[in-house]
């Protein structure tokens, strides 16, 4: 039903794109005698009378014919390749959920099997309902990221729209995730103005983007690293950056797609893989952008979000 509703829509372009190239042709060719129409009324000449001008008009309508159907073909090459690529991701986010559901599923399935059949051992239930309680966490957090990322890319959803001072934002952030980062042994330098650079946004979806940058600076990388985060103000915009000695990102991937991660066997514990595509989001629906660079101050990689500024 959606692939002809589709067709019907690009065959009601095409047609209406047929119609208004006949029509400026018709004009294009007789201007002249409309305007003898409107000002003269007795000296009215339709030049179209003469065989020149029947070539003229024909060869210019097939013209704006032949760019209206390629026009068309184009159109619908785009929106064929746009509708292939939201397939393949959909069916990549509903594998990708499968993958990373089935292992607690299956963990909280045993052990409530194991608890109904009475094989746990006395003084081990306690550890059981532990576990049970983990995984189901572990469930219910990719469910509600997974929601997340589906609310953000949904026509209907409009962030809240105030004025933020990015410096402060980021040192909450990093306030926020001092003592993780410290259990890593990093110690991030900071270089944030000390006058407000104000961007416009919602501060609960900025924190989040920003927030999983730098949560990623100790979560997928080896403890002990150098980390380094800068703010300013570049032509007009608020310039982000947070870059890290770490790992190095991989080149033969797009780290923002969804469920994309380092960890190409996606085993546990290494996060869903909706971190930084979520971050991208958020960062897009702001009027901003984000990208990755080679790092400075002795680090491999950075991340540069661009806001534009008040």
């Amino acid at each position: 039903m959606k692939n002809k509703l589709r067709l019907s829509f690009q065959g009601k372009i095409f047609a209406c794109f047929i119609l208004c190239c006949a029509c400026v042709v018709l004009l294009r060719q007789n201007m002249e005698a409309l305007y003898l129409g409107l000002l003269k009324p007795d000296e009215i000449a339709w030049e179209i009378n003469t065989l020149r001008d029947w070539v003229f008009f024909i060869a210019g309508l097939l013209s704006f014919v032949l760019g209206a159907f390629v026009f068309y073909k184009i159109t619908s090459r785009i929106i064929k390749a746009e509708s292939q690529r939201r397939v393949q991701e959909q069916n990549l986010i509903y594998a990708s959920i499968a993958h990373d559901l089935k292992t607690p599923m299956t963990s909280v399935q045993g052990f409530a099997k194991a608890l109904m059949d009475g094989k746990v051992k006395p003084g081990e239930e306690q550890e059981i309902f532990e576990i049970i309680y983990r995984k189901s966490c572990s469930m219910n957090d990719m469910v509600n990221t997974l929601f997340d990322y589906a609310k953000l890319g949904t026509e209907s959803y409009h962030a809240q729209q105030t004025p933020i001072d990015m410096g402060s934002l980021v040192r909450e952030i990093v306030a926020d995730n001092y003592t993780d980062l410290e259990e890593h042994g990093i110690q991030p330098e900071l270089e944030l103005p000390h006058q407000p650079l104000m961007v416009r946004g919602d501060p609960t979806e900025l924190k989040r983007a920003i927030t999983n940058l730098v949560v990623n600076v100790y979560k997928h990388n080896p403890d002990g690293i150098k980390a380094f985060i800068s703010l300013e103000q570049k032509a007009g915009k608020a310039v982000l950056q947070i870059a890290d000695s770490g790992n190095p990102l991989p080149e033969d991937m797009d780290i923002f797609e969804p469920f994309v991660t380092e960890n190409t066997a996606r085993t546990a514990g290494r996060g869903t893989g909706l971190g930084l595509a979520i971050t991208k989001r958020i960062i897009l629906r702001h009027g901003g952008d984000i990208l990755t660079q080679a790092g400075s101050h002795g680090c491999t990689k950075a991340f540069v979000v661009t806001l534009p500024c008040l």
